[in-house]
Protein backbone atom coordinates (compact mmCIF):
# COMPACT_ATOMS: atom_id res chain seq x y z
CA UNK A 1 0.00 0.00 0.00
CA UNK A 2 1.39 3.36 -0.78
CA UNK A 3 1.75 6.10 1.98
CA UNK A 4 1.15 9.57 1.68
CA UNK A 5 3.80 11.78 2.35
CA UNK A 6 4.37 13.92 4.75
CA UNK A 7 4.63 10.63 7.12
CA UNK A 8 3.41 10.30 10.13
CA UNK A 9 5.19 8.19 12.81
CA UNK A 10 2.80 5.99 14.00
CA UNK A 11 2.22 5.47 10.11
CA UNK A 12 5.59 4.90 8.99
CA UNK A 13 6.23 2.28 11.86
CA UNK A 14 2.80 0.97 11.10
CA UNK A 15 4.39 0.49 7.36
CA UNK A 16 8.23 -0.89 8.38
CA UNK A 17 6.75 -3.18 10.73
CA UNK A 18 4.40 -4.70 7.97
CA UNK A 19 7.07 -4.40 5.22
CA UNK A 20 9.51 -6.24 7.45
CA UNK A 21 7.24 -8.76 8.02
CA UNK A 22 8.13 -8.59 11.93
CA UNK A 23 6.03 -11.03 13.95
CA UNK A 24 4.38 -9.47 16.77
CA UNK A 25 3.48 -11.96 19.12
CA UNK A 26 4.14 -13.23 21.93
CA UNK A 27 5.98 -16.61 23.18
CA UNK A 28 7.24 -17.90 26.29
CA UNK A 29 8.62 -15.56 28.47
CA UNK A 30 7.15 -12.69 26.44
CA UNK A 31 3.94 -10.21 27.04
CA UNK A 32 2.33 -8.07 24.43
CA UNK A 33 2.28 -4.48 25.12
CA UNK A 34 -0.49 -2.41 23.12
CA UNK A 35 0.68 0.35 21.42
CA UNK A 36 -2.23 1.71 19.11
CA UNK A 37 -5.22 -0.89 17.66
CA UNK A 38 -2.59 -2.34 15.14
CA UNK A 39 0.79 -2.22 16.64
CA UNK A 40 1.75 -4.66 19.46
CA UNK A 41 5.11 -4.80 20.84
CA UNK A 42 6.64 -7.68 22.31
CA UNK A 43 8.08 -7.57 25.73
CA UNK A 44 10.52 -9.64 27.88
CA UNK A 45 8.07 -11.24 31.30
CA UNK A 46 10.95 -10.27 33.47
CA UNK A 47 11.03 -12.56 36.88
CA UNK A 48 12.93 -11.05 40.04
CA UNK A 49 15.02 -13.89 41.39
CA UNK A 50 13.24 -14.10 44.79
CA UNK A 51 16.63 -14.06 46.38
CA UNK A 52 16.75 -10.56 46.32
CA UNK A 53 14.03 -10.11 48.36
CA UNK A 54 16.59 -11.73 51.15
CA UNK A 55 18.96 -9.66 50.20
CA UNK A 56 17.37 -6.73 50.94
CA UNK A 57 15.65 -8.19 53.78
CA UNK A 58 19.67 -8.18 54.83
CA UNK A 59 20.35 -5.53 54.60
CA UNK A 60 17.77 -3.61 56.47
CA UNK A 61 18.13 -5.86 59.24
CA UNK A 62 22.05 -4.50 59.16
CA UNK A 63 21.56 -1.07 58.93
CA UNK A 64 18.53 -1.17 62.05
CA UNK A 65 21.40 -2.87 63.61
CA UNK A 66 24.08 -0.11 62.93
CA UNK A 67 21.57 2.77 63.10
CA UNK A 68 20.52 1.81 67.06
CA UNK A 69 24.94 1.54 67.67
CA UNK A 70 24.79 4.77 65.97
CA UNK A 71 22.14 6.13 68.33
CA UNK A 72 23.44 4.78 71.77
CA UNK A 73 26.63 6.24 70.88
CA UNK A 74 24.72 9.65 70.39
CA UNK A 75 23.21 9.11 73.35
CA UNK A 76 26.56 8.47 75.55
CA UNK A 77 27.51 11.39 73.96
CA UNK A 78 24.32 14.06 74.80
CA UNK A 79 24.89 12.67 78.32
CA UNK A 80 28.68 13.51 78.28
CA UNK A 81 27.72 16.75 77.18
CA UNK A 82 24.89 17.10 79.72
CA UNK A 83 27.29 16.79 82.37
CA UNK A 84 29.66 18.77 81.10
CA UNK A 85 27.39 21.50 81.00
CA UNK A 86 27.96 23.57 84.33
CA UNK A 87 31.30 24.32 82.57
CA UNK A 88 30.24 25.31 78.73
CA UNK A 89 32.05 22.32 77.44
CA UNK A 90 28.59 21.14 75.73
CA UNK A 91 28.78 23.61 73.17
CA UNK A 92 31.97 22.69 72.15
CA UNK A 93 30.83 19.30 71.36
CA UNK A 94 27.97 19.55 69.43
CA UNK A 95 25.97 16.50 68.53
CA UNK A 96 27.37 14.82 65.28
CA UNK A 97 24.61 12.41 64.96
CA UNK A 98 22.33 15.70 65.18
CA UNK A 99 24.45 17.92 63.10
CA UNK A 100 24.55 15.41 60.04
CA UNK A 101 20.79 14.58 60.57
CA UNK A 102 20.23 18.34 60.29
CA UNK A 103 22.49 18.78 57.28
CA UNK A 104 21.18 16.10 55.40
CA UNK A 105 17.39 17.89 55.55
CA UNK A 106 18.68 20.82 54.79
CA UNK A 107 20.39 19.59 51.78
CA UNK A 108 16.70 17.78 50.74
CA UNK A 109 15.03 21.28 52.10
CA UNK A 110 17.52 23.57 49.08
CA UNK A 111 17.09 21.09 46.54
CA UNK A 112 12.86 20.71 46.85
CA UNK A 113 13.23 24.77 47.33
CA UNK A 114 14.79 25.67 44.05
CA UNK A 115 12.69 27.61 41.72
CA UNK A 116 11.52 25.89 38.47
CA UNK A 117 13.28 27.89 36.53
CA UNK A 118 16.81 27.77 37.82
CA UNK A 119 16.09 24.01 38.30
CA UNK A 120 13.53 21.93 36.60
CA UNK A 121 11.77 19.05 38.30
CA UNK A 122 13.43 16.39 36.42
CA UNK A 123 16.66 18.09 37.56
CA UNK A 124 15.63 18.40 41.35
CA UNK A 125 14.43 14.41 41.50
CA UNK A 126 17.62 13.18 40.28
CA UNK A 127 19.72 15.46 42.41
CA UNK A 128 17.36 14.37 45.52
CA UNK A 129 17.56 10.50 44.65
CA UNK A 130 21.38 10.41 43.94
CA UNK A 131 22.00 12.39 47.30
CA UNK A 132 19.63 9.74 49.38
CA UNK A 133 21.74 7.15 47.51
CA UNK A 134 25.07 8.44 47.70
CA UNK A 135 24.00 8.69 51.55
CA UNK A 136 25.07 5.86 53.11
CA UNK A 137 23.56 6.52 56.67
CA UNK A 138 20.18 6.12 54.81
CA UNK A 139 18.11 3.12 54.45
CA UNK A 140 18.27 3.41 50.70
CA UNK A 141 21.54 4.30 50.56
CA UNK A 142 22.96 1.67 52.99
CA UNK A 143 20.51 -1.07 50.49
CA UNK A 144 21.98 0.72 47.76
CA UNK A 145 25.62 -0.40 48.29
CA UNK A 146 24.47 -3.50 49.66
CA UNK A 147 23.02 -4.91 46.82
CA UNK A 148 25.82 -3.89 43.98
CA UNK A 149 28.22 -5.04 46.40
CA UNK A 150 25.88 -8.58 45.76
CA UNK A 151 25.46 -8.50 42.42
CA UNK A 152 29.37 -7.51 41.57
CA UNK A 153 29.78 -10.63 44.02
CA UNK A 154 27.66 -12.70 41.99
CA UNK A 155 29.21 -11.92 38.77
CA UNK A 156 32.73 -12.64 40.32
CA UNK A 157 32.03 -15.75 42.51
CA UNK A 158 28.62 -17.12 41.35
CA UNK A 159 27.72 -17.53 44.97
CA UNK A 160 24.72 -17.18 47.05
CA UNK A 161 22.57 -19.64 44.77
CA UNK A 162 19.10 -18.37 43.33
CA UNK A 163 16.28 -19.66 41.05
CA UNK A 164 17.83 -22.05 38.31
CA UNK A 165 21.17 -21.31 39.20
CA UNK A 166 22.44 -24.60 37.50
CA UNK A 167 20.62 -24.18 34.20
CA UNK A 168 22.53 -22.66 31.16
CA UNK A 169 20.10 -20.80 30.07
CA UNK A 170 20.02 -19.12 33.80
CA UNK A 171 23.50 -18.75 33.78
CA UNK A 172 23.56 -17.02 30.25
CA UNK A 173 21.14 -14.00 32.08
CA UNK A 174 22.59 -13.78 35.28
CA UNK A 175 23.81 -10.63 35.13
CA UNK A 176 20.47 -8.99 33.64
CA UNK A 177 18.16 -11.03 36.34
CA UNK A 178 20.10 -10.09 38.73
CA UNK A 179 20.38 -6.01 37.65
CA UNK A 180 16.52 -6.22 37.90
CA UNK A 181 16.78 -7.40 41.30
CA UNK A 182 18.92 -4.34 42.33
CA UNK A 183 17.00 -1.83 40.62
CA UNK A 184 13.19 -3.02 41.62
CA UNK A 185 14.51 -3.20 45.41
CA UNK A 186 16.20 0.08 45.26
CA UNK A 187 13.26 1.85 43.53
CA UNK A 188 10.93 0.26 46.26
CA UNK A 189 13.10 1.13 49.26
CA UNK A 190 13.22 5.09 47.63
CA UNK A 191 9.82 5.11 47.53
CA UNK A 192 8.80 4.02 50.86
CA UNK A 193 11.64 6.14 52.76
CA UNK A 194 10.06 9.23 50.53
CA UNK A 195 6.91 8.30 49.30
CA UNK A 196 6.99 11.91 48.32
CA UNK A 197 9.04 10.88 45.14
CA UNK A 198 5.64 8.62 44.72
CA UNK A 199 3.45 11.24 44.69
CA UNK A 200 2.52 11.13 41.08
CA UNK A 201 3.03 8.94 37.85
CA UNK A 202 5.65 11.49 36.87
CA UNK A 203 7.36 12.05 39.91
CA UNK A 204 7.68 7.74 40.26
CA UNK A 205 8.59 7.58 36.61
CA UNK A 206 11.65 10.51 37.44
CA UNK A 207 12.63 8.78 40.35
CA UNK A 208 12.81 5.24 38.96
CA UNK A 209 14.52 6.83 36.10
CA UNK A 210 16.99 8.27 38.47
CA UNK A 211 17.56 5.10 40.13
CA UNK A 212 18.31 3.37 36.81
CA UNK A 213 21.14 6.19 36.13
CA UNK A 214 22.61 5.37 39.37
CA UNK A 215 22.37 1.23 39.48
CA UNK A 216 23.68 1.37 35.06
CA UNK A 217 26.75 3.80 36.49
CA UNK A 218 27.70 0.52 38.60
CA UNK A 219 26.42 -2.09 36.49
CA UNK A 220 26.49 -1.54 32.98
CA UNK A 221 29.72 -2.15 31.35
CA UNK A 222 29.23 -6.21 33.28
CA UNK A 223 25.41 -6.54 31.95
CA UNK A 224 26.32 -4.70 28.59
CA UNK A 225 29.00 -7.66 27.94
CA UNK A 226 26.67 -10.37 28.88
CA UNK A 227 23.82 -9.27 26.14
CA UNK A 228 26.68 -9.02 23.42
CA UNK A 229 27.65 -12.39 23.89
CA UNK A 230 24.03 -13.07 22.90
CA UNK A 231 23.85 -11.25 20.17
CA UNK A 232 27.09 -11.36 18.86
CA UNK A 233 26.43 -14.11 16.18
CA UNK A 234 23.82 -11.66 14.81
CA UNK A 235 25.92 -8.58 15.27
CA UNK A 236 28.75 -10.07 13.40
CA UNK A 237 26.73 -11.25 11.04
CA UNK A 238 25.52 -7.73 10.11
CA UNK A 239 28.57 -6.28 9.80
CA UNK A 240 29.89 -9.03 7.82
CA UNK A 241 27.03 -7.77 5.53
CA UNK A 242 27.46 -4.29 5.52
CA UNK A 243 31.88 -4.90 4.66
CA UNK A 244 30.62 -6.88 2.04
CA UNK A 245 28.19 -4.44 0.52
CA UNK A 246 30.88 -1.69 0.38
CA UNK A 247 33.42 -3.97 -1.19
CA UNK A 248 30.55 -4.59 -3.64
CA UNK A 249 29.93 -1.05 -3.99
CA UNK A 250 33.32 0.52 -3.88
CA UNK A 251 35.48 1.52 -1.08
CA UNK A 252 34.04 4.74 0.83
CA UNK A 253 30.53 4.41 -0.70
CA UNK A 254 29.20 4.09 2.88
CA UNK A 255 31.49 7.10 4.17
CA UNK A 256 29.20 9.66 4.54
CA UNK A 257 30.75 12.49 5.89
CA UNK A 258 31.90 15.19 3.80
CA UNK A 259 29.56 13.93 0.84
CA UNK A 260 27.14 16.75 -0.70
CA UNK A 261 25.75 14.02 -2.76
CA UNK A 262 23.60 11.84 -0.60
CA UNK A 263 19.71 12.65 -0.60
CA UNK A 264 18.69 9.27 0.90
CA UNK A 265 19.83 9.61 4.22
CA UNK A 266 19.67 12.12 7.50
CA UNK A 267 22.88 13.03 8.30
CA UNK A 268 21.28 13.89 11.84
CA UNK A 269 19.32 10.45 11.82
CA UNK A 270 22.86 9.15 11.27
CA UNK A 271 24.30 10.83 14.53
CA UNK A 272 21.57 10.27 16.09
CA UNK A 273 21.54 6.43 16.15
CA UNK A 274 25.60 6.37 16.37
CA UNK A 275 24.64 7.99 19.91
CA UNK A 276 22.92 5.15 21.22
CA UNK A 277 25.93 3.34 22.43
CA UNK A 278 27.44 6.30 24.48
CA UNK A 279 24.18 5.87 26.98
CA UNK A 280 24.09 3.89 29.52
CA UNK A 281 20.49 3.72 30.49
CA UNK A 282 17.34 2.77 28.82
CA UNK A 283 15.90 6.08 29.23
CA UNK A 284 18.79 7.76 27.42
CA UNK A 285 19.24 5.06 24.67
CA UNK A 286 14.99 5.56 24.28
CA UNK A 287 15.99 9.56 23.67
CA UNK A 288 18.33 9.27 21.05
CA UNK A 289 16.08 5.99 19.15
CA UNK A 290 13.31 8.64 19.28
CA UNK A 291 15.49 11.22 17.82
CA UNK A 292 16.35 8.78 14.97
CA UNK A 293 12.48 8.43 14.64
CA UNK A 294 11.95 11.60 14.12
CA UNK A 295 14.60 13.09 12.25
CA UNK A 296 13.88 10.05 9.63
CA UNK A 297 10.08 11.09 9.69
CA UNK A 298 11.08 14.59 9.00
CA UNK A 299 13.31 13.50 6.31
CA UNK A 300 10.78 11.11 4.38
CA UNK A 301 8.51 13.92 4.81
CA UNK A 302 10.83 16.43 2.72
CA UNK A 303 11.78 14.17 0.43
CA UNK A 304 8.27 12.66 -0.83
CA UNK A 305 6.48 15.63 0.12
CA UNK A 306 3.63 15.01 -2.03
CA UNK A 307 4.13 12.02 -3.54
CA UNK A 308 2.99 8.44 -2.51
CA UNK A 309 5.81 5.65 -1.47
CA UNK A 310 4.94 2.10 -0.33
CA UNK A 311 6.26 0.47 2.32
CA UNK A 312 9.26 -1.55 0.35
CA UNK A 313 10.50 1.55 0.19
CA UNK A 314 10.41 2.97 3.46
CA UNK A 315 12.01 0.00 5.28
CA UNK A 316 14.57 0.09 2.03
CA UNK A 317 15.61 3.77 3.16
CA UNK A 318 15.41 3.21 6.87
CA UNK A 319 17.61 0.10 6.47
CA UNK A 320 20.47 2.76 4.48
CA UNK A 321 20.39 5.10 7.93
CA UNK A 322 20.94 1.68 9.80
CA UNK A 323 23.88 0.51 7.35
CA UNK A 324 25.22 3.84 7.39
CA UNK A 325 25.68 3.95 10.83
CA UNK A 326 27.98 1.14 11.04
CA UNK A 327 26.87 0.47 14.82
CA UNK A 328 28.82 -2.62 16.34
CA UNK A 329 26.64 -3.83 18.64
CA UNK A 330 23.02 -2.51 17.55
CA UNK A 331 21.20 -5.93 18.20
CA UNK A 332 22.97 -5.46 21.83
CA UNK A 333 21.45 -2.29 22.14
CA UNK A 334 18.02 -3.03 21.09
CA UNK A 335 18.03 -6.03 23.25
CA UNK A 336 18.99 -3.91 26.03
CA UNK A 337 16.50 -1.11 25.43
CA UNK A 338 14.24 -4.27 24.98
CA UNK A 339 15.16 -5.64 28.76
CA UNK A 340 14.94 -2.62 30.53
CA UNK A 341 12.50 -0.02 29.43
CA UNK A 342 9.83 0.31 31.44
CA UNK A 343 6.02 -0.59 30.13
CA UNK A 344 5.89 3.74 31.09
CA UNK A 345 7.99 5.19 28.78
CA UNK A 346 7.33 2.61 25.72
CA UNK A 347 3.33 4.27 26.13
CA UNK A 348 4.12 7.74 26.78
CA UNK A 349 5.15 8.81 23.42
CA UNK A 350 7.04 8.00 20.65
CA UNK A 351 9.43 5.43 22.12
CA UNK A 352 7.56 2.60 21.74
CA UNK A 353 7.24 3.49 18.04
CA UNK A 354 11.34 3.82 17.79
CA UNK A 355 11.99 0.71 19.53
CA UNK A 356 9.49 -1.16 16.31
CA UNK A 357 11.40 1.28 13.92
CA UNK A 358 14.96 -0.29 14.96
CA UNK A 359 13.31 -3.38 15.48
CA UNK A 360 11.65 -3.69 12.00
CA UNK A 361 14.82 -2.82 10.20
CA UNK A 362 17.06 -5.48 12.15
CA UNK A 363 14.80 -8.19 11.48
CA UNK A 364 15.22 -7.12 7.72
CA UNK A 365 18.45 -6.82 7.06
CA UNK A 366 18.95 -10.66 9.25
CA UNK A 367 16.57 -12.00 6.93
CA UNK A 368 18.90 -11.52 3.67
CA UNK A 369 21.76 -13.45 2.96
CA UNK A 370 23.10 -10.77 0.79
CA UNK A 371 21.99 -6.83 1.29
CA UNK A 372 21.07 -5.74 -1.70
CA UNK A 373 22.79 -2.63 -3.42
CA UNK A 374 19.32 -0.27 -3.11
CA UNK A 375 20.75 -0.62 0.91
CA UNK A 376 23.91 1.28 -0.04
CA UNK A 377 23.28 4.90 1.80
CA UNK A 378 24.59 6.31 -1.77
CA UNK A 379 22.05 4.67 -3.80
CA UNK A 380 20.14 7.45 -5.90
CA UNK A 381 18.06 5.31 -7.71
CA UNK A 382 15.14 5.16 -5.28
CA UNK A 383 12.14 6.29 -7.30
CA UNK A 384 10.43 8.96 -5.88
CA UNK A 385 7.58 9.38 -9.00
Amino acid sequence: AAVEGGIGISVLVMSLAAAANLTLSSSDKKRELKLNSTLVLVRPDIEVDPIWGEYAEEARKSWAEKSKETSNSSSSSSSLQSSCGSFGLGRLFPSAHASKEDMRYRKDSDIIKADASELPMREKVFLLVTRILNDKMSLPGYLYRHLILKHKRRIMFGDEGGIDDSTEKSSERSSRQDAHGVIKHVTATLLEVRPGLASSPTMTELSASAVEVLVFGELYDDVFKEIIRQTEEKDDSLLAKVKKLQQKCGEGCLTLEGSDEVTSVSQSAIKALQSIPQAHTPTDKLFYCVEFLEYVSEHFSSLFKGKCIDADTLLIMVCQHVVAAHIHHLHAEVAFIEEFSRDEQLLSGKEGYALITLQASLHYLDSLDELPSDISPNNSEIDTE
